[in-house]
């Protein structure tokens, strides 16, 4: 007799109230009893951090797009706490969009296009149901049912390698490869080129995230944006304190580019120090063993490439 697998806490990270309220309520249609919601991305990691220190590690719905840090931090801070906790994005880019093709490549488990559609959640949901019953025994995976993990996989990324496919399903190569030949004979999936990728020098994982901090303070509390700089008094700020022209220090209109001031685009300024740089400081951290390293450290690995077809 088959035994009944509990329904995992959901936790909401989302800024817009009214979105939490109607995502709870339709996972409580579904029998998710427990749900938590939190509107900024450092609240989201400490309630994360609360609940997985209660034993109850929650399924997290992320808004890509916070307005305290960006989402690419919030899965790295999640991640440090539980490396194997399930993030599903939420945002209104595309899945070729460059900042959520590498948060599905550093670990996030899959993601909804917005506006959100309840039958969407309902199927990510139904999914990760049956890999619970699977993981806790009460039932056991079958080749069909591998080989879909494997297609669901490829579909998740432009590109994929096998190296990823192999952690991510936890097999060996041998089979994953048979398993991929099976996909390409029935014109599924395709072979590419080889993928040549970081992994992690102490364990081998290619779970790798980047974490973003300020170079002279570590933090990662920061903000992007355009600099503009009045030579007149020297004020050197964010675009957005120059309220109507005016410039925030000496209250003297800014007029012409190049004559009474210069604008830099693609800045950061930190929140905490202050200092302004043209690009953050990165680490990568692994997401199995929590080890965190240098570029010059990592370990690089290639395996061959694999994608799905449109078939």
């Amino acid at each position: 007799m088959q035994t009944s697998v509990q329904k995992s806490d959901v936790l909401i990270i989302e800024d817009s109230v009214a979105v939490c309220v109607l995502i709870s309520e339709f996972l409580k249609k579904l029998g998710y009893q427990n749900v938590h919601y939190c509107n900024t991305g450092q609240d989201g990691i400490d309630k994360f951090e609360e609940l997985v220190k209660a034993g109850r590690v929650p399924i997290v719905l992320l808004d890509f797009n916070l307005p305290d840090i960006n989402g690419d931090n919030v899965i790295v801070g999640i991640f440090r706490i539980r490396p194997d906790a399930k993030v599903i994005i939420e945002t209104a880019n595309e899945k070729d969009d460059t900042g959520i093709k590498n948060a599905i490549s550093s670990g996030a488990y899959q993601y909804l296009q917005k506006p959100i559609r309840f039958e969407s959640i309902k199927n990510i949901m139904n999914v990760l149901e049956e890999e619970n019953k699977i993981l806790s025994g009460t039932t056991e995976i079958n080749t069909e049912e591998m080989s879909e993990k494997i297609l669901s996989l490829l579909k998740s990324s432009m590109r994929i390698s096998l190296a990823r496919v192999v952690e991510y399903c936890n097999l060996k190569r041998e089979e994953t490869m048979n398993y991929l030949k099976e996909l390409i004979s029935k014109g599924k999936a395709a072979k590419l080129e080889d993928i040549k990728e970081i992994s992690c020098a102490n364990c081998g994982s290619v779970k790798i995230g980047q974490t973003f901090h300020c170079p002279s303070c570590n933090s990662s509390n920061f903000k992007h944006g355009s600099l503009i700089e009045h030579y007149d008094c020297g004020n050197f700020s964010q675009e957005d304190s120059y309220k109507d022209n005016m410039c925030p220090k000496c209250r003297k209109e800014i007029k012409v580019i190049g004559v009474d001031y210069r604008l830099l685009k693609n800045y950061y300024s930190c929140n905490e120090c202050k200092d302004k740089f043209p690009e953050p400081a990165n680490d990568y951290l692994c997401l199995k063993c929590n080890s965190k390293f240098k570029l010059d450290d990592a370990k690089w690995i290639t395996t061959e490439g694999f994608r799905a077809t449109d078939s």
